[in-house]
């Protein structure tokens, strides 16, 4: 310490320094990552521990300079993921914040310094409020987004963060790499590498997080009940990595309002409720309060949000399609060599192949952009990469518009279809 003691040096700091007034206190504790009787209990005798006094120390010192737009946009991008984390894991948000929040807020308000301007977010209700906007509404430099892939898009999108959200927070790294670095999915791969049978294990486990993303409090029946998964050892963990207990605060009256469309939790908004799916139809149903009722229990699960956003919303068009084209004859497999696509499939006559990536997550731009092909499935099979129908309500004109960006970008060309579009093209229809 400097001959102050620690009361002094926080209400120095917050109450002073950075004009928190009366509330200096609260902020004093989630910009140091500690419960608010923590910091009581600090402020008394007590030996303040050193990595508390550490956090002290970093923020005395001020904020590091922020070099870029794009810099400041990330943190608030990274701020925002950890509160929707902590949203998902209580069912409501509740004091004190995670610190990437203190941060972003402290930089912005130093970079509005610097700048003379207001255009960062300075609290909560500010941040929430601009990352509602599109991006280009900002009036910041968005020259760092050479691709154009962020100019139209939003950080939150009815009250949940965004891919493109979870993008900038992981700085610019793919959003799917959360799938590739979650221990669930990578213990799912160990047992499914060890076992003859592992693909099709691999395929039982996938069709059940699509169909299931709420797990009942009697989930072990459900997997016993597929026979595939029966007999392999150590599930439960795989549950318990994949699912995370359902809050009791995301249940209405008792009961947790589920989409028809997806089997995904909605969220009660001003008007109606909201989903988490693109689906317009979804977003109608949702929105005039359509939609089905399981009675909250404890033990419930819920699917992770990553796999929910990766796997179980794509999902519905992949089995969609898979179910189409083995209605017409078609030899169809669902995620071959543990996910190189989607669906590979062989035409009734043999003497067609097709691979097939399908994306539901992502705008035209940053999929034109950021698609990297098949995995080597080029060199034997006609490819598609496969959007769900309702991309056509969505955004009209996409097909020109997915092809004229990839070709700016220097990227090779991609044949993208609509499910049905696809399936008509296949039948020589269109």
């Amino acid at each position: 310490m400097d001959g102050r003691t620690f009361y002094e040096r926080c209400e120095s700091l917050f109450a002073t320094q950075r004009g928190h007034g009366r509330r200096w206190k609260s902020a004093a504790a989630a910009s140091l990552g500690i419960g608010r009787a923590s910091l009581y209990r600090y402020f008394g005798e007590v030996i303040v521990p050193d990595d508390v006094v550490a956090r002290l120390k970093e923020r005395e010192a001020g904020p590091k300079p922020i070099r870029n737009d794009y810099e400041l946009v990330s943190l608030c991008a990274r701020a925002l993921k950890d509160l929707q984390a902590r949203i998902d894991e209580k069912g409501f948000l509740i004091a004190p914040y995670p610190v990437s929040v203190q941060r972003a807020l402290d930089l912005g308000a130093a970079k509005n310094i610097i700048d003379g301007s207001q255009r960062w977010p300075t609290s909560l209700e500010q941040l929430v409020q601009i990352a509602q906007k599109p991006m280009f509404e900002w009036g910041i430099d968005m020259s760092w987004d050479v691709g154009e892939e962020f100019v139209v898009a939003r950080l939150l999108q009815g009250g949940e963060i965004t891919v493109e959200c979870l993008a900038l927070a992981i700085d610019g790294k793919e959003p799917e790499r959360e799938l590739d670095e979650n221990q669930g999915f990578q213990q799912l791969l160990a047992i499914c590498h060890d076992r003859s049978d592992g693909p099709d294990v691999y395929r039982a486990w996938r069709q059940i997080v699509i169909s299931h993303p709420i797990l009942d409090a009697g989930w072990p029946l459900l997997l016993a009940d597929t026979p595939i998964l029966a007999g392999v050892d150590r599930l439960d963990e795989i549950v318990d990595r994949f699912y995370e207990r359902l809050p009791e605060g995301m249940a209405v009256d008792g009961q947790v309002p589920v989409c028809k469309v997806t089997g995904t939790i909605l969220r009660p908004e001003l008007r109606g409720y909201h989903t988490e799916s693109r689906d317009p139809a979804a977003i109608r149903m949702a929105r005039s309060s359509d939609f089905k009722k399981l009675k909250y229990r404890r033990g419930m699960r819920y699917l992770k949000r990553a796999f929910r956003t990766f796997w179980c919303l794509p999902g519905q068009a992949e089995l969609e399609l898979e179910r189409t084209l083995s209605s017409l004859g078609w030899t169809c497999t669902l995620w071959p060599k543990f996910d190189q696509v989607d669906l590979v499939a062989t035409s009734p006559d043999g003497k067609r192949q097709i691979a097939v990536d399908v994306k539901d997550h992502v705008s035209t731009a940053r999929l034109a952009v950021r698609f990297k092909g098949f995995n080597g499935y080029e060199r034997s099979h006609d490819c598609f990469l496969v959007v769900p129908d309702y991309q056509s309500e969505l955004d009209r004109g996409f097909e020109e518009r997915f092809t004229t960006m990839r070709a700016s970008a220097g990227n090779s060309p991609v044949d993208i279809q609509t499910v049905s579009g696809l399936v008509a093209k296949l039948e020589g229809r269109k």
